[in-house]
């Protein structure tokens, strides 16, 4: 008793940990990216989809030993253990993830920063359960509260003083308008199968994706160019995609799914800290406001608000 007691304990506070470390780790990726720039935004995407890919190949076999799962990733009676539902959960959000990247990929590599690109990606937070609401599960009305800040944090990151909007902004944009479908789908499959064993076949996907779109669309492939960003590919493949969504997995386990979002939204903030660290971005006054707008409007969407009502009333 006393040591199931200890191990709750432990899991309240190594869950947030693990979170906050997930949400550092994307922030920082926004550094990596524009570290890439060079490199096209498709041979980007396969480089560090394949990374991760076969990171999450050794995750599965480790946590399948560690835990006792009961499954064998590769075993004689079965070539590769894998689920219908983690096959096709894994290739559709595969599929998304690889349109996502690509639109905030290109974005960066058309100018806009990395502080900025993490901000205007979190938006994201904000617009699913707008999403949802497909699905027929209606919006809190904290969420409907929070999309005028929304407004306002693209008038103050993206919005020149010519009233201009720069091209760049509108591909991340359209970026943090794909993540929802990505999360939503995950919702869907994720309960049905092993998260980790469907991510892993989503990066092959992804990957797979980019690599025929890349032989296509940026032909020839300039490995020289790679060769030159393979640190910063190895960082976005194996710490931005397996690390962090490994700490995503076990770190939700133990935490309230609001609380986590708004743990993970913490990725806005790290990437303004990584891009001022890593690559000296300084970003001006209206894009430090929208900055700290869009955190308002992240955590007010989290926000329970019937709860906190009904707490004051009781009281």
């Amino acid at each position: 008793m006393k040591r199931k007691f200890k191990m709750e304990k432990l899991k309240k506070y190594v869950s947030p940990i693990l979170l906050i470390a997930a949400a550092m780790i994307w922030g920082f990726a926004f550094s990596a990216q524009k570290a890439a720039e060079k490199v096209p935004p498709l041979t980007i995407g396969a480089a560090r989809s394949l990374f991760a890919a076969v990171f999450l190949i050794f995750v599965v076999i480790i946590f399948d030993k560690a835990f006792n799962t009961g499954r064998r990733l590769f075993s004689k009676e079965k070539k590769i253990d894998l689920t219908r539902v983690e096959i096709i959960g894994g290739v559709i959000c595969g599929s998304v993830l690889a349109l996502a990247s690509f639109f905030q990929q290109f974005g960066i590599n058309g100018g806009t920063d990395a502080g900025k690109a993490s901000f205007i990606t979190a938006l994201y937070v904000v617009l699913v359960p707008i999403y949802a609401l497909a699905l027929k599960k209606r919006a809190p009305i904290n969420v409907w509260l929070s999309m005028p800040f929304a407004v306002v944090v693209f008038y103050f990151l993206c919005i020149t003083e010519s009233f201009s909007i720069v091209p760049s902004d509108i591909f991340v944009l359209i970026c943090a308008l794909i993540f929802p479908i990505h999360i939503l789908v995950i919702d869907k499959f994720s309960p049905m199968c092993d998260g980790i064993r469907m991510s892993m076949v989503q990066f092959f996907a992804a990957a797979i994706i980019n690599a025929v779109l890349a032989f296509i669309f940026e032909s020839p492939i300039r490995y020289g160019e790679i060769g030159n960003a393979i640190f910063p590919i190895l960082f976005l493949g194996i710490g931005s995609s397996g690390i962090a969504y490994t700490c995503q997995i076990i770190g939700q386990r133990g935490t309230n799914p609001a609380a986590a979002s708004i743990l993970m939204s913490l990725e806005s903030v790290f990437g303004v800290v990584g891009s001022a660290l890593f690559l000296s971005e300084q970003m001006s006054a209206r894009e430090y406001i929208g900055c700290i707008v869009v955190f308002l409007a992240v955590i007010l969407s989290q926000l329970d608000l019937n709860s906190i009502f009904k707490t004051k009333k009781q009281n």
